[in-house]
């Protein structure tokens, strides 16, 4: 049987081979083989992506 923590720590890796698959298109059979660097690697620039996504979806405010 699974302790609390062992669930935990799947599904917090789980959480991130989703936001890689959705975020930056890593198909999910790879993401289950990544290092712990290139994992954190990717995970940082799936944010950078996000945040990219964020500004161009944000209102300009430059047009009056």
């Amino acid at each position: 049987m699974e302790t609390k923590e062992q669930q935990f720590k799947q599904r917090k890796t789980q959480d991130e081979n989703w936001e890689l698959l959705t975020v930056i298109g890593m198909p999910w059979s790879e993401a289950i083989k990544l290092a712990a660097n290139d994992r954190e690697y990717l995970l940082s620039k799936a944010e950078e992506v996000k945040e990219a996504h964020r500004q161009r979806m944000q209102p300009n405010d430059l047009i009056g």
